[in-house]
This record gives C-alpha cells, structure tokens and sequence, in this order.
C-alpha cells in the first residue's frame, strides 16, 4: 500500500491541468463512473480551498495580531501557514487516486494517448 502511494504523489508531481485530467477521463471512457466524479468533486473542493487559503495569506499576511490573556495584542503566524500544505497534499493523493481510476478502469485509448505518455514520464 505504501508503494502505492508513492506512486499516487510522483504522478501528482506532474504537471496536468484539471481540464486536461477531465479530458482523459472521457477519453479512457471514466469521466461519468461514480469512483472517478466523487473523487472530482472532492479535488475541485479541495482546489478551491487551497485558493480561498492563499487568498487569505494575501490579504492578511504570513503573521496575524493576536489578543493574549492580558490583553495585549501579539504578533503570531497566521495559522493557515500551517493548513496550507496539508491541503495541498491531500490534493495531491485525491488527484492521484484520479489518475488511478482512469489507467486502471479506463477503456484502451488510442495509440500515442496522452496517458500512457504521462506516466511514462
């Protein structure tokens, strides 16, 4: 299992586009299979926290005021420096588990497919 998710962040690593992972989807034949839209749903939820996370960092900064018990205002990290990353590793396994639904129960794509040269890769 651990090999497994190994394999799940090294093609994580890479770069594809969310469009382009929902257009191999439909060429694989997966893109309306209930495993493959679940895990779509929830990386497109994830994506837009990342975003409302890194929205947050811009407009407040990396280190927040905060009151202590006497009162006082001090200077703190932001405390979604912390969340930022745990978000984009989940991102990263959710997209993983994509890329899995569609080599494994995707239908035989055309020769030359964008799949097989990705994970080649």
């Amino acid at each position: 299992m651990a090999e497994e998710r190994k394999g799940w962040t090294e093609m994580a690593k890479k770069k594809l586009t969310f469009d382009e992972i929902m257009e191999l989807a439909e060429l694989y034949g997966v893109k309306d299979n209930v495993l493959f839209v679940t895990a779509s749903q929830r990386y497109a939820g994830q994506l837009e926290m990342i975003e409302s996370i890194q929205e947050d960092l811009r407009d407040r900064g990396m280190v927040i005021t905060k009151l202590n018990t006497n009162g006082d205002e001090v200077p703190v990290a932001n405390p979604l420096v912390s969340q930022l990353p745990k978000y984009n590793d989940t991102a990263n396994k959710t997209l993983g588990v994509m890329l899995d639904i569609i080599a494994k129960l995707g239908t035989a794509a055309p020769a030359g497919d964008k799949l097989g040269e990705f994970l080649n890769e």
